[in-house]
């Protein structure tokens, strides 16, 4: 549909049946009309006579009875007339219907599809020459996709040159859209990131990174774009499972110059704990150091081995030294990063940094003392040093609840460190004890106590009192004092890589309150299909498979599916296995229903819900809700079987298998979640393009059209 007919407003439709059937009730009703005139005027004459020879009674007695019969006649007589004309409209209907559906297929759905009728009239000729026309545009399309395939060679090339650099690369690299929404992940970041179910394209970052910490990030990229500054913004990720990130984050321009998305290069800093590496060595130690020992002691007792032995023993002996040489090494980086489990530093502007720990608790009013001498950078991460003054900040605001707290600060230069300061007048009820031990704790990380994570900063933080004030000071090391040096890790086997870059297209963000309004093509779906051990989930039936494909801007996400085997709690009857091939040894170290319902509702997070024959899937979220004592998800449904009701409402066949025949869709997998999923997907791109026509544009419209078929709370009694 072109964009003018998008904005065309819909016209109000008349049906051709109700026009049919109007005219052919005007030709039976015109000789009707004539023959009550002429009765009429016979009736009249009758009447004068039988008045000079009756009485009046007798007469309006005879008149009623004679117009009741006749009021019957005519009544049976419209019926008949109706029916008929019903009849003969359905007889130039139901051809033309046929077509205009066939039509509508071919046109938006399935340039293959053929219209079938058997009329013997202009109508079956009218159907071969559309049949004619199909035939050629399809044949244009494949002339046209055949020079789009030979232009589009050089891009593929590029495009797997791109792919080969990727996959190469020991850095994780992830790119997003303006919406902070993955559309590119090389094999290392997968890896790095241990993404488990799902590959993380089409997720928001928020979603994969701690979500305060990279906020604050995003936003600060953002304003120095805006300020036409530099926008490579280092970055640290520290994780709830202590997993340790470093990289960088930028901004991606788009063609004209503007800010189209994010860019971010990734390490992982702690692929292996030292802790570890330190527990396990003196084991490690105890077998070269014994072989060396027994080696030497046998040289000594026999002084005179022959020469070759000699040779060969000494030879021994080198090996030994040489792994005792390697795993002492290995102790003392192992010794020297426990010494300095330390966030790796950045250098910063102390005073921004001052700055932005303020907007995080506007409920202080803080006056900054202005410092006419230079503040130099510090060696800090960015992020951890705004939240440890934040919760500083927020301590102070907790100690007087009810008060307007009013604290002055500063930055000043000490030796070799910056120092930041908070001063508070007394009274102040707060204990400076309990500083060190305040928990900073951001979304998406591990909490640490505020000494530790000042420390890790490598700053210290002390307080110190007057008869008026108290100060509260954290300071750091200045920039020119320390130097970090990185560490990769080492190169991983390559794995297929995994993009959609038309999410850089800009798109609509939509609001959960909002979807309902929404049009159709703007919204993100998720279609999911189960198996199950049996078709009766309330006399015990279980899950044994669910799948979900994500459609997206019209498109369905490859890279982006949820698959998983479920372990039942029950064996699988064989008949169940006929269809979906599922045995009890496949399922014996599958996770429960409650892990994987988490991980789909995850998965799902704000998507509208797609299902053939919803009823049934629906109960089995149910179960597995109630199960996992768990909220049961509330996004919005859509079936794919009452939308093809509602729009092919006079063909037969509603299956899963005649829709996607129809369609000319081939459903790889069938009775698999996987393979139902997909092909539902396909379907489902089909069905929604033809709701338009129906005066169906946004997700209210299309669920008011399935609600139509009042199904579903009988069918989701059945299971």
């Amino acid at each position: 549909m072109t964009a003018v007919q998008k904005e065309k407003p819909l016209r109000r439709k008349r049906s051709l049946r109700r026009r049919m059937i109007v005219s052919l009730l005007s030709l039976a009703l015109l000789p009707l009309i004539v023959a009550m005139t002429a009765l009429y005027f016979g009736v009249s004459e009758y009447v004068s006579e039988i008045e000079r020879l009756q009485p009046m009674s007798r007469v309006r007695e005879q008149f009623i009875s004679a117009g009741i019969q006749a009021a019957f006649f005519l009544v049976l007589l419209g019926m008949a007339i109706i029916f008929l004309a019903w009849r003969m409209a359905d007889q130039f209907l139901l051809p033309i219907l046929k077509i205009r559906r066939g039509a509508e297929i071919v046109a938006r759905i399935n340039l293959g599809h053929r219209i079938e009728l058997n009329s013997g009239d202009e109508l079956e000729d009218l159907a071969l020459e559309f049949n004619h026309m199909a035939e050629n545009l399809g044949t244009a399309y494949d002339e046209l996709e055949e020079r789009v395939r030979e232009a589009t060679v050089t891009v593929q090339e590029e495009r797997n040159r791109l792919a080969t650099v990727l996959r190469t690369m020991v850095d994780g690299v992830v790119v997003a859209n303006e919406a902070a929404e993955t559309i590119l992940m090389n094999p290392r970041a997968r890896i790095i990131l241990d993404l488990g179910y799902t590959s993380g394209i089409g997720s928001p970052l928020a979603r994969i990174f701690p979500r305060d910490r990279l906020n604050f990030h995003l936003k600060r990229v953002r304003e120095r774009w805006e300020q036409g500054r530099e926008t490579v913004e280092e970055i640290l990720f520290p994780f709830q499972d202590e997993k340790l990130i470093k990289g960088s984050l930028s901004i991606v321009p788009g063609p004209k110059g503007e800010r189209a998305g994010y860019l971010l290069v990734f390490q992982n800093l702690n692929s292996r704990k030292p802790e570890e590496t330190l527990q396990e060595m003196h084991q490690l130690l105890r077998g070269p150091l014994a072989t060396s020992r027994s080696l030497v002691e046998a040289l000594q007792r026999h002084p005179e081995m022959p020469a070759e032995k000699q040779t060969a023993f000494l030879t021994a002996v080198t090996e030994e030294l040489n792994r005792l040489s390697t795993r002492v090494t290995a102790i003392d980086e192992a010794a020297n990063a426990v010494q300095s489990s330390r966030w790796p530093a950045i250098a910063s502007d102390p005073h921004e940094l001052l700055i932005e720990s303020l907007l995080f608790v506007p409920e202080i009013s803080a006056n900054i003392e202005e410092n006419n001498t230079a503040v130099p950078q510090v060696l800090v991460e960015p992020f951890s040093w705004v939240a440890s003054l934040s919760c500083v900040l927020q301590w102070i605001s907790r100690m007087n609840p009810g008060q307007q707290q009013s604290i002055s600060t500063n930055l000043q230069v000490e030796d070799d460190s910056v120092v930041t300061t908070f001063r508070v007048s007394l009274p102040f009820k707060g204990d400076p004890v309990e500083l060190e031990s305040l928990v900073v704790s951001p979304v998406g990380e591990q909490a640490l106590p505020l000494g530790e994570a000042v420390r890790k900063n490598r700053g210290e933080i002390w307080t110190r009192s007057t008869d008026t004030y108290m100060e509260i000071r954290l300071a750091l090391l200045q920039a020119s004092t320390v130097s970090e040096i990185d560490q990769a890790d080492e190169l991983p086997d390559g794995e297929p890589e995994f993009y959609d870059f038309d999410l850089f297209l800009p798109r609509p963000v939509i609001e959960r309150a909002d979807q309902l309004q929404a049009d159709l093509s703007d919204l993100e779906y998720v279609v999911f299909d189960t198996e199950t051990t049996g078709l009766r989930l309330s006399d015990g039936d279980k899950v044994v498979s669910i799948s979900g494909v994500r459609i997206r801007r019209g498109r369905i996400q490859n890279a982006d599916i949820f698959h998983s085997l479920v372990n039942p709690g029950r064996s699988i009857p064989p008949e169940s296995t006929l269809l979906h091939h599922i045995e009890d040894h496949m399922v014996v170290d599958a996770p429960s229903i409650v892990q994987v319902y988490r991980q789909f509702t995850e998965y799902v997070g704000d998507a509208v819900l797609v299902a053939h024959n919803a009823a049934f899937d629906k109960k089995c979220l149910e179960l597995a809700a109630a199960e996992a004592e768990l909220p049961m998800i509330d996004n919005p449904f859509l079936d794919t079987l009452f939308l093809s009701y509602g729009i092919h409402e006079r063909t037969e066949g509603h299956g899963l298998d005649a829709m996607a025949e129809r369609m000319g869709i081939a459903i790889e997998g069938r009775h698999t979640s996987l393979g139902d999923a997909r092909a539902t997907a396909q379907v489902f791109l089909g069905l929604i393009s033809l709701l338009p026509g129906r005066g169906v544009r946004t997700l209210a419209e299309a669920k008011a059209f399935c609600d139509r078929h009042l199904l579903l709370r009988w069918q989701s009694s059945r299971f």
